[in-house]
């Protein structure tokens, strides 16, 4: 992914540098930035290491844009030509396929192993965002979905994030899972995933996503290698 890895701090027109921990000015005023979304639309500015609050929690040092950037962004990357993958989200698709592929999320999401005395156990699936790309032919998807059980006094939350392939060539085509992780808890302590953005590595795929819950966020770097997907890299900010 390059020498400098940004996502969106809380205010407008600045960012929060998760790699690398120390950088320097110099660095930081090397290269333009190219700001992309989870669609894989992007935007170049440049920006600058912003001294006096440079920390965020303590943390991760940030940065101030010089131009102003109209379009929504995800991740920040230095340099003009990080490879972008297009993703198209499940809201795009005619009502007839979105049904199909709602309830095809669903049932991928079911046959993911869970703890049998688990109180989420058989209640429906909600999908909270899904998107679709291809790498080298092979059709993937990526999805969130949750469950919730509204108790009065304390509502649980289930949160499931998956990647799920399919075989170009098979129709209808069938998906299997290929990667999950999976969270549960009140609405502050269970994490709750966000897709951030996919890129192309040399040899490889890459899939950026961020797992938030109420006093920190970690941000995780996914590499599809020839056996799977596998975590590559991680940070945490606690605030």
């Amino acid at each position: 992914l390059g020498q400098v890895l940004v996502v969106p701090a809380d205010s407008d027109g600045t960012g929060v540098i998760l790699f690398p921990e120390a950088p320097t000015v110099r660095l930081m005023s090397s290269a333009a930035l190219t700001l992309v979304g989870p669609s894989g639309d992007s935007a170049v500015t440049r920006a600058a290491l912003a001294v006096a609050d440079s920390q965020v929690c303590g943390e991760a040092p940030t940065v101030r844009f010089n131009d102003s950037v109209s379009t929504s962004w995800s991740v920040g990357l230095l340099g003009k030509h990080a490879r972008t993958l297009k993703m198209d989200s499940l809201s795009g698709l005619p009502a007839r396929d979105s049904i199909r592929l709602t309830a095809e999320l669903a049932r991928l999401a079911s046959s993911i192993p869970m703890d049998p005395g688990s109180r989420f156990k058989g209640l429906p699936f909600a999908v909270v965002a899904a998107r679709q790309f291809e790498v080298n032919g092979r059709p993937s998807i990526v999805t969130q979905l949750v469950r919730r059980l509204p108790q009065e006094a304390a509502p649980l939350e289930e949160h499931t994030f998956f990647v799920a392939e399919a075989d170009s060539a098979s129709s209808p085509r069938r998906w299997t899972l290929a990667y999950h992780q999976r969270s549960e808890g009140s609405e502050e302590t269970a994490e709750q995933y966000e897709l951030l953005a996919v890129m192309r590595g040399r040899t490889n795929t890459l899939l950026l996503i961020a797992r938030h819950r109420d006093t920190q966020s970690t941000y995780e770097v996914l590499e599809r290698e020839a056996t799977g997907w596998r975590s590559r890299w991680h940070r945490v900010l606690s605030c």
